[in-house]
């Protein structure tokens, strides 16, 4: 590619689907952003998903995953599309209007036409042969920007003193609450940071609120955290950035291939589904495992060794060599 000219992003996400889409297209947003190019974005969500992307880049709202019609008249020098409900159609159109088309994938739903496919997830990838070039691993996984450098993580507590619960953007089941009263109720006197969509008039003690936190609040809050419980959502990977032992629920049925696979890769701890008649036993007996300061520092040394944060200078390294081919 000769300059950055215009990344458009095809994604969706809202107060149903989630943020994580948006998220990790707000990464590569950010960083084409730096680099002097433009952004326009084609988002199928809500004021959620407006919010998330407000400030990286021209916001256009619609459904665009079924209907090749329904596409902007762009040509990019790159687009980025990453859809759960992306068809074959959709696809191809997209890959012949860009110069190099980029397509974000979890659970290898599709066969994919020309171009890059980052897939981030543990298992192994390609499936199948298709017609674009693999990126696989959790290092290709585009963090936000207070991501990409870190301050340095404290040394391990032999006690827990601080846990962050966030049970994703939306948190739309709602365990946040629960998780919360259970957490208070099993680790007395611990402080509890709980990230949440909701409104909560009455907070139990030692429980601090936070909505809507920036990439950087995030980021210094999992730096405080002794650990976390999590959605099994793209949170997973900030996480293992930052090096906080995590219990994993899974709050969406895509969110099963990194409840089958961190646990071996780094020790996080698989929970099970949010509304499984055993969560509550499960999340203690995580808790009670995670007292012992010298398992949660093994787990935050693999952690860190699994994610470094630099998956969009992976992707735009790559782009900068001929028709994206190269080394990474």
């Amino acid at each position: 590619m000769s300059g950055p000219g215009l990344l458009a992003i095809y994604t969706e996400g809202g107060h149903v689907r989630g943020l994580g889409h948006v998220a990790r297209c707000s990464a590569y947003a950010r960083g084409w952003l730096d680099r002097g190019g433009r952004v326009i974005w084609t988002l199928d969500g809500d004021d959620l998903a407006g919010a998330a992307a407000t400030g990286c880049g021209e916001v256009r709202p619609g459904r665009w995953q079924d209907d090749p019609a329904a596409l902007p008249d762009l040509h990019p020098a790159v687009a980025i599309v990453d859809s759960y409900q992306l068809t074959p159609a959709v696809a191809a159109a997209i890959a012949d209007r860009a110069v190099m088309p980029v397509f974000i994938d979890d659970l290898q739903a599709l066969a994919y036409p020309r171009g890059l496919v980052i897939h981030p997830a543990l298992d192994p990838a390609p499936l199948r042969p298709d017609g674009a070039d693999w990126l696989t691993g959790p290092v290709w996984q585009p963090l936000r920007p207070a991501f990409w450098t870190l301050a340095p993580r404290g040394p391990v507590r032999p006690a827990i003193d601080r846990i962050l619960v966030t049970m994703g953007g939306s948190d739309l089941y709602g365990p946040g609450a629960a998780i919360v009263r259970l957490v208070a109720d099993r680790v007395p006197g611990v402080r509890i940071d709980w990230v949440t969509a909701s409104d909560v008039l009455s907070p139990p003690p030692g429980v601090v609120l936070h909505h809507r936190l920036s990439d950087q609040a995030m980021a210094g809050l999992m730096l405080e955290a002794d650990l976390a419980i999590s959605a099994a959502g793209s949170t997973v990977f900030e996480l293992a950035r930052c090096g906080v032992p995590a219990i994993l629920l899974g709050v969406a049925d895509n969110q099963q291939p990194n409840l089958d696979h961190w646990p071996d890769r780094c020790g996080f701890i698989d929970a099970g589904l949010w509304d499984a008649v055993d969560r509550d036993a499960r999340v203690r007996a995580a808790l009670d495992r995670l007292c012992d300061p010298h398992l949660r520092a093994s787990i935050t040394d693999r952690a860190m060794a699994t994610v470094d944060g630099q998956g969009v200078r992976r992707l735009f390294e790559r782009l900068q060599t001929r028709d994206g081919k190269g080394g990474s």
